[in-house]
């Protein structure tokens, strides 16, 4: 077959990957100009770098092209050292779009393709701007080859066999509602991170700033009342909260997901459109995630932690399911496009007090000791941060609370536990731990208790679920479990 090139549209993309390399040398070049006026000599050496970025983003534009064999595809690249790429449709796990709001008149997008063979945090291949007319082609031949795969592996069926195949009408799909949005959108806590943001800009600007104009600015300040100060910190308060609700907007409008085959499909953006082609059988767990806030409201997020690198722009590196819907029903609509999550969850013991206790004390002395330092250090106005003592208390019991393990009758582990003030429940089925470990120190040893590591596949890397002073007895309980698979 005829090797293809991309779309003219690309060479944008390569020259800005050859600006982006290209970029250092002009800040040197700005660097040793120390003349007021622009010499002939660095416009001579603006030139220079220039030159090789244009020439060179056509060139890796011209030796660019893909080929659609039947049973895979193959890339060729490199401009001095030619390359060749073979990817076997069969080995391709992972197909993700990116479409820019720019491209969607032209019908353009770019498409990412992961393998089990890749080992960095890269995609296998990327094809950058080419019609979805390929993407079509290539998602065809894929499934083709998945089904003749299939239809092979039916001479030796199983007794799961005759339950994989699920009807078109019993399908579930979900699409998330203006309404839906807007609260996914407002019960963020991505404002408390932008906050800090602003007082690094805030530290940084300070720097370069001319240190005149800072102290007019301070004692402008001091001469206004706590209300006009107060009103600036909530105004500062409400950029936070208006620019997090807008990055949400924007990362998940139009938020769809559907199963396809044994994959699931989900679709979100405004301003980037997100089209990620998952394989179910990628799952590694399946997340039930609920901030303080969200927990209040009686909201949660369903996400998956997938051995795939799809999720690599989300939150905590897991792909987001279903992003806000009510408690109850988080996972009855989880288990109708994952298939192994169990129907009901079972009560989830809560730790003993003085299991409770242990994990409050770890918040709550490290945070005495700073409260000190702060004090002694930065009298009197230093004392002021006796109030981070409550917080601590209250992170350290909302994470004692919410430290829990249990079994279902599905062959599927429940780990809760609370960070930061978000609860996550991990349903992971036996079959995708990686790795199970029981840990104590001497104290622990005396009281019989012991912490349990829980080792799953996340991308590239392992993702470490653990469950705090556990009693022994339940923790050797799992781990027999485990062992015994």
């Amino acid at each position: 077959m005829q090797a293809k090139r991309l779309h003219p549209a690309a060479l944008l993309y390569f020259w800005y990957q050859s600006l982006k390399s290209g970029l250092l040398y002009f800040f040197i070049l700005l660097a040793f100009n120390f003349n007021e006026r622009f010499t002939g000599y660095f416009w001579l050496a603006l030139f220079a770098v220039l030159l090789p970025t244009v020439v060179g983003g056509i060139l890796k534009y011209l030796r660019y092209s893909y080929e659609l064999a039947a049973q895979e595809i193959i890339l060729h690249s490199g401009v001095i050292f030619p390359k060749h790429l073979h990817i076997s449709y069969a080995k391709i796990q992972t197909l993700q779009t990116k479409q820019w709001f720019y491209l969607r008149p032209f019908g353009l997008l770019s498409l990412q393709i992961e393998t089990s063979s890749q080992a960095a945090d890269e995609p296998e291949a990327v094809l950058p701007v080419i019609s979805r007319a390929v993407v079509t082609q290539i998602q065809a031949k894929r499934d083709a080859v998945l089904k003749n795969d299939r239809q092979t592996e039916i001479f030796f069926p199983d007794r799961d066999s005759e339950t994989e195949h699920i009807p078109a009408s019993s399908e579930f799909s979900y699409q998330i509602k203006g309404h839906d949005l807007n609260l996914y959108a407002l019960t963020s806590l991505g404002f408390l991170p932008l906050m800090l943001g602003f007082l690094a800009i805030y530290n940084r600007l300070s720097d370069v700033i001319p240190q005149k104009y800072i102290n007019a600015a301070v004692k402008t300040l001091e001469n206004r009342s706590g209300v006009v100060l107060s009103l600036l910190a909530i105004v500062v308060i409400l950029l936070a909260l208006g620019f997090s609700y807008l990055v949400v907007i924007n990362r998940y409008f139009h938020f769809e997901v559907h199963p396809e085959e044994k994959q699931l499909v989900t679709s979100k953006g405004l301003l980037q459109q997100n089209i990620v082609t998952a394989s179910q059988e990628k799952i590694q767990a399946v997340v039930i995630s609920q901030s303080f806030l969200r927990q209040a409201l009686k909201l949660a997020t369903v996400q998956l932690v997938l051995a795939s690198q799809a999720a690599d722009e989300e939150q905590d590196d897991q792909l987001v399911l279903l992003p806000v819907l009510s408690q109850g029903l988080a996972l009855k609509n989880a288990s109708r496009l994952v298939k192994w999550l169990p129907q009901k969850i079972p009560r989830l013991p809560v730790g003993r007090r003085f299991e409770r206790w242990k994990i409050i004390r770890n918040i709550l002395l490290p945070t005495i000791l700073l409260v000190v330092i702060i004090g002694l250090f930065f009298q009197p106005y230093g004392w002021l941060s006796v109030v981070l003592l409550p917080v601590a208390f209250w992170i350290g019991y909302y994470a004692s609370v919410n430290n829990r393990l249990a079994l279902t009758n599905a062959d599927v582990l429940l780990a809760q536990n609370g960070h930061l003030l978000t609860r996550k429940l991990y349903l992971i089925p036996r079959g995708r731990i990686q790795a199970m470990s029981m840990q104590q120190t001497v104290l622990m040893a005396r009281v019989e208790l012991s912490h349990l590591k829980i080792i799953l596949r996340s991308g590239n890397e392992k993702q470490v679920v653990q469950v705090r002073y556990l009693p022994k007895k339940k923790a050797e309980e799992i781990y027999r479990w485990y062992r015994h698979k």
